[in-house]
């Protein structure tokens, strides 16, 4: 339980005549200056993030896929500036052919300007045969990429995909997507 739920139920086992120590998500008491190890009837989780889960969100692999293994220092670095700092734009390189070897994918939260509702949006980054990240927050790109791994396989790719960007419309929209080219 977290948020208000979790006070509601603390003030009904309170009422109720339980006891009860009040934890973090992961386990810690919220005793001040104590962190030694409480041995109540029952325990109450509470979260302090207004129930958006950004501790679990740390630790979980849930809502990211990514394909490329990285072993050493060297590669480490390459993989988090994919991650963190993609060095290209999809929509920067229309006509343009990918190498691509691996994918990063995670979700993230889009906020409509001109209406300020907010939905989950796909993240992807290309990985490229020299270690280039291209990213897109695209329904479109994202719909190429499930079609492609549908095709080829998941990657790591041992041979590159050449991926040509493409950018088509659709009524009054213009989505990203993909033509693969081994020529």
């Amino acid at each position: 339980m977290t948020g208000r739920k979790n006070l509601k139920e603390n003030l009904k086992m309170k009422k109720a005549g339980q006891d009860f120590t009040q934890v973090a998500e992961n386990g810690t008491p919220f005793e001040n200056e104590s962190y030694a190890l409480a041995t109540p009837q029952q325990t109450a989780v509470i979260t302090m993030d207004d129930n958006k889960d950004f501790v679990a969100d740390l630790t979980s692999r849930e809502t990211t896929f990514c394909s490329m293994v990285a072993n050493t220092p060297a590669e480490k670095a390459l993989l988090f500036k994919a991650m963190n700092n993609p060095e290209k734009r999809v929509g920067d390189c229309i006509n343009m052919t990918i190498e691509a070897k691996d994918l990063y994918c995670e979700v993230v939260t889009c906020t409509n300007q001109q209406t300020g509702q907010s939905d989950e949006c796909p993240r992807i980054v290309i990985i490229d045969k020299d270690g280039t990240g291209y990213q897109a927050v695209s329904l479109g790109v994202y719909s190429a990429i499930k079609k492609i791994i549908q095709v080829f396989g998941a990657p790591t790719w041992e041979e590159p995909l050449p991926l040509v960007v493409k950018q088509i419309t659709k009524g009054d929209r213009k989505l990203l997507t993909f033509d693969v080219d081994f020529k």
